[in-house]
């Protein structure tokens, strides 16, 4: 047996610091803006950090160089949450159009670096890491939707990497619909199918891990609110923008931090936070024999059902209220209160009250969020195949009208919605 020692991830006990350490950071690759380096390509030393997750504007990128990691502000994007429009807001590449400039205040001035899915790339003693969050139940319907293909061969040749494992939720169990997933697959229930269908055990299966993210069918389903929080290092200082009260809390993290009061006014709030990476449903082929009233339909006991299954989820998301310094007992009782509006009693449960355990996540985190100096032997085995055996490029996009390109970069971050009922 053939032992690798590599040096790609360390324990959670041993965080990545430039401030105690022995040896300074080295300089990164030349897909780096600060000389300083990046966390991610520090982690994994096979790996480069994906441009969307860079600062894209030349000013935003000799700023960066002027920050000292103990004064950054990690942006901790949980898919499906509005985390593009965000991010776009704090300059960062994502999928945003022509984004080259940063807006104004303190906020984007700060926030350097992105925490994203197996994408860590933030240094541990941070001032703070700035999270986006969302209903988990309007979070997890957005993803099904996000993530759901046009059809098999599109999937294949579009997106091969993520081909085998949609596949197996999407195609090979009867998941094209929201309501059928939770009916036919946490119910076991017909569906649009009827009350004389029956789902295999397997497909059964699928849809309680999926929605549990303990096995990875969906990006967004998997990286969820407990990797991304678990993922954060000892002691971090958590700061919060909830979906819903997206103006209000912006503002009130830049005042926090000791910028600007209201930067952000109901008046400029469309062009400072405009739709961003919204999937074009009208040319998903589902939608055109979608059996129910809308593609987020769910009925009240799938509803009910749903939120069952999401029940740490919901707690996850309640930890991360709760954490933030920047959010006071009333605006997080405001968020479980809307919350409760949609899951009921589920809103109101603590951790030890749901019918199933949390997961542990830990072998998780030591895969993809990854630590400075020690490494699992799946995972080194892992990228190495990746190095030796690369996937097949997507196709070459497309000549055609901007929303035809726009089409083939739906990769993995969020689809906008609405500006939030607080204006």
């Amino acid at each position: 047996m053939v032992f690798v020692s590599i040096q790609l991830f360390a324990f959670r006990d041993k965080p990545i610091s430039t401030a105690n350490s022995d040896k300074p950071l080295q300089a990164s690759n030349r897909f780096s803006h600060s000389d300083i380096g990046s966390p991610y390509e520090q982690i994994f030393l096979v790996k480069r950090l994906p441009t969307y997750q860079k600062k894209m504007s030349p000013e935003a990128q000799q700023i960066e160089k002027t920050i000292a990691p103990n004064d950054r502000i990690c942006f901790v994007h949980v898919g499906k949450s509005g985390g593009s429009t965000v991010g776009c807001a704090l300059g960062f590449g994502l999928h945003c159009k022509n984004n080259t400039k940063m807006m104004d205040g303190l906020l984007p001035r700060r926030t350097t670096n992105m925490f994203h899915a197996d994408c860590y790339d933030c240094f541990d003693e941070s001032a703070y890491f700035l999270f986006v969050v969302r209903n988990p139940l309007e979070r997890i319907k957005s993803a099904f939707l996000y993530e759901r293909p046009y059809g098999v061969n599109w999937l294949k040749d579009n997106y091969p990497q993520y081909y085998e494992k949609r596949k197996a939720f999407y195609m090979d169990c009867p998941f094209r619909f929201l309501e059928d997933w939770v009916q036919i697959g946490l119910l076991g229930k017909g569906g649009s199918r009827g009350s004389k269908y029956r789902v295999s055990d397997t497909c059964e299966e699928v849809a309680r891990h999926a929605v549990w993210g303990t096995r990875r069918y969906q990006e967004h389903l998997y990286f969820n609110y407990q990797f991304h929080l678990e993922g954060l290092p000892d002691n971090a200082n958590v700061l919060t923008i909830r979906n819903e009260h997206l103006v209000d809390d912006w503002n009130l993290v830049e005042k926090y931090i000791g910028g600007e009061k209201d930067v952000i006014t109901p008046e400029n709030a469309q062009t400072a936070f405009p739709v961003i990476n919204k999937k074009n449903m009208t040319k998903d082929p589902s939608v055109k024999i979608d059996p129910y009233s809308s593609p987020k339909y769910l009925s009240e006991e799938s509803t009910h059902a749903l939120c069952r299954h999401l029940c740490n989820e919901i707690i996850n998301y309640k930890k991360i209220l709760r954490r933030s310094v920047n959010l006071n007992n009333l605006q997080i009782e405001e968020s479980i209160t809307e919350l409760r509006e949609s899951c009921g009693k589920y809103a109101d449960y603590e951790e030890g009250d749901c019918h199933y355990d949390m997961p542990d996540v830990e072998g998780k985190l030591l895969t993809f969020r990854g630590y400075v100096d020690k490494v699992q032997i799946a995972a080194v085995e892992g990228h190495k195949q990746r190095l030796e055996n690369p996937l097949p490029r997507p196709p070459k996009r497309a000549e055609g009208t901007e929303e035809e390109q726009e089409e083939k970069d739906l990769v993995m971050d969020d689809d906008a919605y609405p500006l939030p009922y607080s204006l």
